[in-house]
């Protein structure tokens, strides 16, 4: 099952999560109304992990309906040929830009930083989490989210729908609850923010939603329609209205808060019809969407290449030069995913299909 209208979602919270780090000093983004808003979209990584766990779901159906398990072997090697090749290629790029060798310091302490981010590990060693490429640390949790989903997929589908809204209730309060304590309990940062396990309740949230939505889409689509437009519709605006009223439950978004809002959102864009989803799905909206992964990346490694090489905004502060920027992270990123991510995505993908049949 194919629901294009969502891989635009990628593209706007890669953007907004770029304009986090880059951009909310620039203007009109620091304007008073805009803000509010942009200002609170670290929330964009929570809907990363918990659309993660949707489209798995959703893109293994087949024909409407769900399988009773994933081929593991088949599963781990597609995401490897979806991530690897690009992802790979970012850490030799800020190895390039940055690696300066010091003789007086073991090679070891040097590159061990790099070692533990090419294997997608540095999350776990969480005071490394952001030594190499800093936004590369979502890719470490992903990788987890890839390996454990086989058996969570297999072990959520066999619940009935009642049970499945208690799991992800559960996961979400206790999700939320251990992420507040670890705040107030003036844990390392680096900890109650990346450190993978606990992203997972997030992820397993997405999955639920996901079977949830495949065994309801008659309903959703028909009869439940109006109230899902309606419950969508009012979480919409009460998320607007806290967001300029700076509520603080928002200091509390990083580890999936939102969830509930994001599901009803995507929920909503799956089933709607007309111009926006028209819009929405057509191929120049899904092709931003594609290249969102490589937006995500190379955002820090491109600001570098903008800051040291490129006249006219070399030595510049980012928010001086951040619409320029953005640019050529977009035009750089599509570069990637038509020259580089999409051809060996195709090559290694057409490998295992051929080894499957072996």
């Amino acid at each position: 099952m194919q629901i294009p209208q969502l891989t635009f979602t990628r593209f706007l919270a890669g953007v907004s999560i770029v304009i986090l780090h880059y951009g909310l000093y620039t203007w009109p983004i620091s304007s008073d109304l805009v803000f509010p808003i942009l200002g609170k979209s670290i929330s964009a990584v929570s809907y990363f992990f918990i659309l993660s766990g949707f489209i798995l779901v959703v893109s293994s159906a087949k024909n409407g309906e769900l399988i009773p398990e994933v081929k593991t072997s088949v599963f781990w090697k597609k995401r490897a040929a979806r991530i690897l090749p690009v992802y790979i290629f970012s850490v030799l790029l800020f190895l390039a830009i940055n690696f300066r060798y010091d003789p007086s310091i073991p090679l070891k302490w040097q590159t061990q930083s790099y070692v533990y981010s090419l294997f997608l590990l540095q999350s776990w060693k969480y005071k490394m989490a952001l030594d190499i490429n800093y936004p590369s640390w979502t890719l470490s949790v992903e990788a987890l989210f890839y390996f454990i989903f086989p058996w969570v997929y297999s072990n959520l589908v066999s619940l009935t729908n009642k049970r499945l809204i208690i799991v992800s209730v559960a996961a979400w309060i206790i999700n939320s609850y251990v992420h507040v304590s670890l705040m107030e309990e003036n844990v390392p940062h680096n900890f109650y923010m990346y450190f993978p396990l606990l992203h997972v309740a997030t992820f397993i949230t997405g999955i639920c939603s996901g079977i949830l939505f495949i065994r309801n889409y008659a309903w959703l689509s028909g009869n439940g329609k109006t109230y899902l437009f309606s419950i969508s519709g009012l979480a919409l605006l009460f998320m607007i209205f806290a967001a300029y009223k700076n509520w603080d439950f928002y200091n509390y978004q990083h580890n999936g808060l939102l969830s509930p809002f994001f599901i009803l959102m995507f929920y909503s864009l799956a089933v709607m019809k007309g111009p926006i989803v028209t819009l929405f799905s057509s191929k120049p909206f899904v092709f931003l969407g594609d290249i969102s992964y490589s937006i995500y990346l190379f955002q820090y490694p491109v600001l570098q290449i903008c800051q040291k090489y490129i006249p006219g905004l070399k030595g510049k502060e980012s928010k001086d030069i951040f619409f320029i920027y953005l640019l050529i992270l977009i035009v750089f990123s599509a570069l990637i995913y038509v020259c580089l991510e999409k051809p060996l995505r195709k090559f290694f993908t057409s490998r295992i299909k051929y080894n499957s049949q072996a």
